[in-house]
């Protein structure tokens, strides 16, 4: 698995958590799993494991999704058996 920063990581658990709770049985690559601006998903976006859905708009919330290489990691913890449960204690 690839080596994340610690806001990379926190990024793709809040996607896991939101593909879980929201999208479970849908492609990874093909939902929305973020909210948020350009700059707070600036590095998971910069790793290559989120994309924006739609056009950017400054300064204001955007859906993300994963990107094959997020989807990867984010399936490797599904299968390792994280649910939104564990996600959602941890906090």
């Amino acid at each position: 698995m690839a080596r994340l920063g610690t806001r990379q990581e926190a990024i793709l658990r809040e996607a896991c958590r939101r593909y879980l709770r929201f999208h479970r049985g849908s492609p990874l690559t093909k939902v929305w799993t973020g909210l948020g601006t350009a700059t707070e998903y600036a590095p998971a976006v910069k790793g290559g494991y989120m994309a924006r859905i739609h056009d950017p708009n400054r300064r204001y919330l955007c859906w993300w999704r994963l990107t094959e290489k997020g989807a990867a990691i984010v399936q490797e913890w599904i299968d390792s058996g994280l649910t939104y449960q564990i996600i959602e204690q941890v906090g």
